[in-house]
């Protein structure tokens, strides 16, 4: 066989080339500890990796969600706990201005500290998070969601809609609550009804907030219709004399003009209760006196703000007489109010209990997804990462033979038959 002088050179050229291409890609694996430098080398490998790469991405980028979900959920959650505080010391002073020894004085400072609640309330509700986001104020974010008009009333200019965030390819939770759920659309009174004192009255008579015997009798009584009650009082208690009480039933502005429910007489103490009797649905106590003409009304709960209750305590401690007639509409007014905060206690306690369990929902698959991330990490890494012993190995063996090649090629150059003539 004659080997020509071009072949011994393209020979000897295309065996360096390839132990310099070998050397070079068992470089670039020392280098990167990436065993899959040359994707043409193991495609299927390869595919698999770029698989990989894709999901764990993915898992990154609902971990990232997770943690802004519960950097959210975190401060909505310290925000309502304020505003629940924030309500225990409104009832406070509602509760100290709520007795007979109180004096003008007392009632204007009331009145002052009461315009500074509500604008501490108002601040709560324009809470923004680190990235100056509204967190009340529904999908318009960048809305500031509650104004405080000149008249003393907020105005909510987010709106019902709640954020969410996807934690997995199919579940997302809701990163906020609205403004208008929290804090302007909680139902007033006792959460079934509401009782309310004429601005005429001039007794020092004064009805609780009621209670709700037959829940199921009471949606009947008071909500299918709309039905409201009007209680009247005539007669006299002084020199002996007797005080009678008369329930009538209608709706708005005919309530007066109705039919007659019950009646009957009337001692301080008692309660009144519709329907008249055992199995009554709901039951309104009375403290003190009425005079004859003296009314309360008693109507379904109707959606109120928080806001507007703290107005309305603040409108009480602004009325300063210190008549007998005077004393007992604040005093009625103070309860009504004491109702309404108590049920927006419950509705703010109900609303981080809810908070608290997506909470646990957003941690929970936070774990998961972190479990799953170290899991696809763990295949990768079995199949792309390189045997640092096994690849120094054919380094080393790669390097000896280029230099092996390239010194015998230089030998096999060197030689010429004119040596030997």
């Amino acid at each position: 066989m004659r080997i020509s002088t071009p072949q011994f050179y393209a020979a000897s050229l295309s065996g360096i080339l390839n132990q310099q291409n070998t050397l070079n890609t068992l470089s670039q694996q020392l280098s990167t500890g990436n065993a899959l430098v040359n994707p043409s080398d193991q495609p299927v490998a390869a595919a698999q990796n770029v698989t990989l790469t894709g999901q764990i991405n993915r898992l990154a980028s609902y971990q990232q969600n997770g943690q802004n979900a519960q950097n959210a959920l975190q401060l909505e959650s310290s925000t309502l706990q304020s505003v629940g505080t924030l309500v225990n010391q409104v009832r406070q002073l509602a509760v100290q201005m709520n007795n007979g020894t109180v004096n003008t004085q007392d009632l204007q400072n009331a009145a002052a500290t009461m315009q500074g609640y509500l604008q501490q309330l108002v601040q709560y509700g324009n809470t923004q998070d680190g990235q100056g986001n509204y967190l009340f104020a529904g999908s318009k974010s960048q809305t500031q969601p509650f104004s405080l008009q000149p008249n003393g009333q907020v105005q909510y200019l987010g709106d019902g809609s709640q954020n969410q965030l996807a934690l997995g390819p199919s579940l997302q939770t809701p990163i906020g609550d609205p403004g208008s759920a929290l804090f302007m659309n909680v139902p007033g009174g006792n959460g079934t009804f509401s009782v309310g004192a004429s601005g005429s009255n001039t007794g020092n008579a004064t009805a609780g907030p009621g209670s709700v015997g037959n829940p199921a009798l009471a949606q009947q009584v008071l909500l299918v219709d709309g039905t409201q009650y009007q209680i009247s009082f005539s007669g006299t208690a002084a020199s002996g004399g007797t005080l009678s009480y008369t329930v009538t039933s209608g709706t708005g502005s005919s309530l007066a003009a109705s039919g007659v429910v019950s009646s009957g007489t009337y001692t301080a103490g008692m309660s009144i209760s519709l329907p008249p009797g055992s199995g009554a649905a709901i039951s309104v106590p009375f403290q003190g006196t009425p005079v004859a003409g003296d009314t309360f009304t008693i109507a379904a709960a109707g959606p109120q703000s928080l806001f507007a209750t703290f107005q309305a305590l603040q409108q009480a401690f602004s009325a300063t007489a210190q008549t007998s007639g005077a004393n007992a509409q604040r005093a009625q007014a103070i309860s009504n109010v004491l109702a309404s905060l108590d049920q927006n206690q419950t509705h703010l306690l109900s609303a981080q209990a809810a908070i608290g369990s997506r909470l646990q929902q957003v941690q929970a698959v936070q774990t998961q997804n972190a479990s799953l991330t170290l899991q696809l990490q763990t295949q990768q890494s079995q199949l792309a990462d390189i045997n640092y012993p096994q690849v120094i190995s054919q380094y080393q063996q790669s390097l000896t033979a280029l230099q092996a090649a390239q010194k015998a090629f230089t030998q096999v150059q060197g030689l010429s038959l004119f040596q030997y003539i």
